[in-house]
């Protein structure tokens, strides 16, 4: 088990909107965060140990993981991105935190993973952890390849791990399909905290949602994890409906996208380098 108390928690990624919603939500009562991010971090508070670093740093890797006890790995590429830059941050570093966890002697590794790891299924079916993956990008491939890495940790060396599916975050939502697939601050720092203080997750795939009228999920293995998100899309509906989106069309089960995936499944390939 990790204890908040004691324990040293490494946090990649940290100077991005769901690092930053972490550091609100866990600072309080994990007193050893050590933040790292291309980006310098701001406002550290005493328990917060800020290193300015790049995940494909391995040296510099191997430096912040001596006496880490466990990983939050958030650290990726997303929004304006080509395919080499995706690779070297998604696949390369994400191995790199991975590896030189595994050779520090990490036990418990929560990563953000993406529901576009199954994007693909049709957004008729309600999807759960247990289906096999349809990843519906090169983004989507890349979030399967680490939780099928962190099921190898788990067999080979017994590394426990949660992967998290994570939805739609944003402080409210944005669109349609976050009616469905929205995920809080609040709620995405309850969900973080109760997979790093479970005793023992196994390795265990969750879909990272807040608790929406709307989801298209089931058996997300939010009961076992203990996590019980208190936010729900539903409550912003008017709000989205003065910003001129289609909130009704969901209730006659009208979606804009035909996959999980929304536009990620029918956009083009990204370009290989930008020119």
């Amino acid at each position: 088990m990790i204890d908040p108390a004691s324990d040293t928690v490494l946090v990649t990624g940290a100077a991005g909107a769901i690092g930053t919603a972490l550091r609100d939500g866990l600072r309080e009562h994990w007193r050893h965060l050590r933040l790292t991010d291309i980006k310098p971090i701001r406002d550290p508070s005493p328990n917060e140990e800020p290193i300015v670093a790049d995940v494909a740093d391995r040296v510099a890797l191997e430096r912040m993981m001596q006496g880490v006890r466990a990983v939050v790995h958030l650290a990726g590429m997303i929004g304006n991105y080509d395919l080499e830059s995706l690779f070297r941050v998604n696949a390369r570093g994400l191995f790199d935190v991975f590896e030189t966890a595994r050779l520090s002697g990490v036990e418990r590794i929560v990563f953000a993973s993406s529901n576009h790891a199954f994007g693909c299924y049709p957004i008729t079916e309600r999807v759960t952890p247990a289906l096999p993956p349809r990843p519906d990008s090169l983004y989507g491939v890349f979030k399967v390849w680490g939780e099928t890495m962190l099921r190898n940790y788990y067999d080979r060396h017994g590394i426990r791990s949660v992967s998290l599916r994570i939805g739609t975050y944003r402080t409210l939502p944005i669109d349609q399909r976050s009616l469905a697939t929205w995920l809080s601050p609040g709620d995405v720092a309850h969900l973080v905290d109760v997979s790093l203080r479970h005793p023992d997750p196994g390795c265990l795939v969750v879909n990272g949602y807040s608790n929406n009228t709307r989801l298209k999920t089931y058996d997300p293995n939010w009961a076992f994890l203990g996590y019980q998100p208190r936010d729900n899309a539903e409550d912003h509906r008017e709000m989205l409906r003065a910003q001129g989106v289609d909130v009704d069309g969901p209730d006659k089960d009208e979606w804009e996208w035909p996959e999980h995936g929304g536009s990620h499944a029918q956009a083009p390939e990204r370009p290989v380098r930008s020119v």
